[in-house]
């Protein structure tokens, strides 16, 4: 590799080097490639980034590793997604995702992560090989971008395409879970299908595997993980009516069901989904406004009476 004939540092050896350059953060190297032709090498390299990020795992104490938040403005395959350091307050652009050859307008997809990887799965977007073109379709592709390489791979694809659905992490499992989910585009107040299945995807594995469904069809919902032991699918809607027998407007959900993760000796979920009930009464509003469920590995408040994590949640 270049970087193994060309001085990264002058006068220091180039592993020293290597250690020094880590600490850059991560936002920051695009800016330093133009420096020199070693530095582009090392901040371009996939096998760099990759040893870059192994560096500062072991050499960062953890109160210096950043949260990285991934942004995506538009079509992830269309408009580069960014990412943002709160603690440095920068931004830099990471690739765009592979493009889909005959899609277009991906939207209603969800996003996680799961260590140095950045998930988008599913979504609904227009495909110029469905009749009428005018009418989105739900999208089961599952696509994965390693931070530490610098690149995108595609993934096993969902056993039911689905947008505008509930996910999770379970994150000491290496799983993602996903439930509910429809067509609905983001064109598009009203209309779309709706589904109640729920699945699992095993990060080692690159494989989906059936859950028990939902009670019923549920989609434009939140799904959130406590204490890795509970998948709770929040709000959503589901049946539709229509005013004046024209408008067609949704029915919204005022609950929560809530799945046990319990598994036995062959991987399967040993429980079912439970209701919550209401979370708000009828006097007050009758849409779920967007939710956000933030967990703080690094804040002791966020412990219960057991002294396991729970997430907050807000409804904004």
């Amino acid at each position: 590799m270049a970087i193994e004939t060309l001085a990264l540092i002058p006068g220091l050896p180039n592993d020293i080097s290597a250690i020094i350059l880590s600490y850059i953060p991560i936002p920051f190297h695009g800016r330093l490639k133009p420096t020199c032709k070693s530095w582009r090498s090392f901040f371009s390299n996939s096998s760099c980034k990759a040893l870059i990020f192994s560096l500062r795992q072991s050499h960062l104490p953890p109160l210096k590793h950043s949260h990285l938040l991934c942004i995506f403005p538009e079509d992830p395959s269309l408009s580069s997604p960014y990412l943002f350091d709160p603690t440095h307050l920068a931004w830099c652009p990471i690739p765009p995702m592979p493009i889909n050859p005959h899609g277009y307008a991906l939207c209603n997809f969800a996003s996680v992560s799961i260590g140095p990887h950045v998930y988008v799965i599913g979504g609904s977007l227009f495909d110029t090989r469905s009749f009428p073109m005018d009418r989105p379709s739900p999208t089961g592709s599952s696509f994965r971008f390693d931070l530490a390489a610098g690149r995108w791979e595609a993934l096993s694809p969902m056993m039911t395409p689905r947008g505008s659905f509930a996910c999770a992490v379970i994150e000491d499992r290496g799983q993602i879970v996903v439930a509910g989910g429809g067509s609905r585009h983001a064109m598009f107040g009203a209309a779309g299908s709706r589904v109640g299945f729920v699945e699992r995807y095993d990060v080692e594995r690159d494989e989906w595997s059936p859950l028990p469904g939902l009670p019923g069809f549920r989609a434009g919902c939140v799904g959130l993980c406590v204490k890795g032991k509970e998948f709770w699918v929040m709000g959503g809607y589901g049946e539709s009516r229509t005013i004046s027998g024209v408008f067609p407007i949704d029915e919204y959900y005022r609950d929560a069901v809530v799945l046990e993760l319990d598994e036995d000796d062959d991987d399967q979920i040993q429980g079912g989904w439970r209701e919550i009930g209401d979370m708000w009464q009828n006097a007050e509003r009758t849409q779920l406004g967007k939710i956000v469920a933030l967990d703080d590995d690094d804040d002791d408040d966020d412990e219960d009476e057991e002294g396991e994590k729970v997430p907050h949640i807000f409804m904004l």
